[in-house]
């Protein structure tokens, strides 16, 4: 897979996934929801002001988002900053009833930090079916050869 093929297969992808492990250099990672937007280049996560993410974002640290969905047929490291966004009508593009759930008054309570997250680069694997992932391991097995289930490769943003 190409370059340009493996950026639209990762943002076609993490479009599917629901949650990865996310964490700023120094920091555990941590489960985070995320909500991908291709047009900004960013993923964007919801957290509490004085959560590590909310303080490593406040901070523009460096950081990692892992993500493994068999469903989504992507596995991919992504390494990027985190920064706050301020601007109220990006919460409102990306809030959503299960961010309600996390926060007292909602989008509204004090405590709603919305984070983006700009990648830089990553390593992606992505497959594309559990049926052709099972074919090349037996074909591999059968020619003596290396299973290819899918693409592969380093990009950056």
């Amino acid at each position: 897979m190409s370059d340009h093929d493996l950026k639209t297969t990762f943002w076609d992808r993490v479009e599917n996934v629901n949650v990865g492990m996310l964490s700023a250099t120094g920091t555990d990672p941590r489960p985070m929801a995320h909500h991908a937007r291709r047009d900004d280049g960013a993923l964007w996560f919801l957290t509490a002001k004085h959560t590590d993410i909310g303080e490593d974002a406040a901070a523009g640290k460096d950081a990692r988002y892992q993500i493994a969905s068999g469903d989504a047929k992507i596995y991919a490291v992504v390494d990027g900053t985190l920064s706050i966004e301020s601007s109220r009508d990006k919460l409102d593009e990306i809030w959503s009833p299960m961010d309600a759930a996390w926060f007292e008054e909602g989008k509204d309570d004090e405590d709603v930090r919305l984070v983006r997250f700009t990648p830089k680069s990553a390593e992606i694997w992505a497959h594309d079916s559990t049926a052709k992932a099972f074919y090349e391991m037996a074909k591999s097995a059968v020619l003596d050869d290396v299973a290819n289930p899918g693409g592969h490769g380093k990009i950056s943003f």
